[in-house]
């Protein structure tokens, strides 16, 4: 009786939900997929179009740089504010609130108020003309500033989540690993390097790959700072092929095979995930034993 009743159980409140959610996925995925093979009757044109399209690669090559670079700052700044926090353990409320007020304000507001700062008459260059310095051109459209002005105004949105990820992990680690590495003379970076890093292995995993697919398809960030031509990445490349140049079924190609490029870049995170996933001891016990 309680079998048939956990089965039942089971069915209501985990197998229906998940199968609506795969239909309500699947419908628009085949749809979609459709369209992008539809150029006159079914046939891969409007692959070989955005193939052979140079701004398809010039947006491509831009996607990678600004998530590449972006990773690599929200990384090193969100594990410095987790071990800050960390230390802390909640004893100043003022540096919680620094590293996630970013993140609590809502994205438009967010981008506007980063778009103020860097506009050519906006607050950072009016700070480097109030102490003697010539303004820049941070959105100036095709310009290497312009992608720069993107990773950091991403990066600086998105690394309080990356802060809690990486917090969550830092406080699963028990003490008594820190104390017995104190006590055999380790210094503060063998620590870390020894004893952090390898127990936060999980949650890096898990930041990457949240973080590594949402970079990938960054849209508004880009569309708000510089619009669509002045730093293109895939999803404004998409946008354009869409809204201005009226080819959706190109567009939907390109939509298509940058969520295959997503879904890649998920697959080899995950493969990496499972091929560390069976080494629990930290380095120090290794070096140590």
């Amino acid at each position: 009786m309680k079998n048939r009743r956990g089965r039942l159980l089971n069915l209501c409140f985990l197998w229906l939900p998940l199968a609506y959610l795969a239909a309500q996925f699947a419908f628009p995925l085949a749809s979609g997929l459709v369209m992008s093979l539809n150029a006159g009757g079914p046939s891969f044109a409007n692959y070989s179009f955005v193939l052979h399209d140079r701004l398809f690669w010039h947006a491509c090559s831009n996607n990678l740089i600004v998530a590449g670079l972006s990773l690599c700052l929200e990384f090193s700044l969100g594990l410095l504010f987790a071990l800050l926090l960390h230390a802390t353990r909640g004893r100043s409320l003022l540096v919680e609130i620094s590293v996630l007020l970013p993140f609590l304000i809502p994205e438009i507001v967010f981008l506007s108020i980063a778009r103020y700062i860097l506009l050519p008459r906006g607050y950072l260059n009016g700070a480097l003309l109030s102490v003697g310095l010539d303004g820049l051109g941070w959105l100036n459209p095709g310009s290497w500033l312009a992608l720069l002005s993107v990773i950091v105004v991403d990066a600086w949105h998105v690394t309080p989540v990356v802060t809690l990820l990486l917090l969550g992990g830092l406080q699963t680690i028990p003490s008594e690993l820190y104390e017995a590495a104190y006590l055999d003379g380790a210094g503060p970076v063998a620590r870390l390097r020894y004893v952090t890093v390898p127990l936060l292995r999980p949650a890096l995993f898990a930041a990457l790959l949240l973080r590594g697919v949402d970079a990938l398809r960054i849209f508004s960030t880009v569309l708000v700072l510089t619009g669509a031509e002045g730093a293109p990445v895939l999803s404004t490349y998409a946008y354009q092929l869409w809204s201005d140049a009226l080819e959706p079924q190109i567009a939907m190609a390109a939509s298509v095979m940058l969520a295959l490029f997503i879904a890649a870049l998920a697959a080899v995170v995950l493969g990496l995930r499972r091929r560390s996933g069976g080494r629990a001891e930290t380095s120090w016990e290794y070096l140590t034993a």
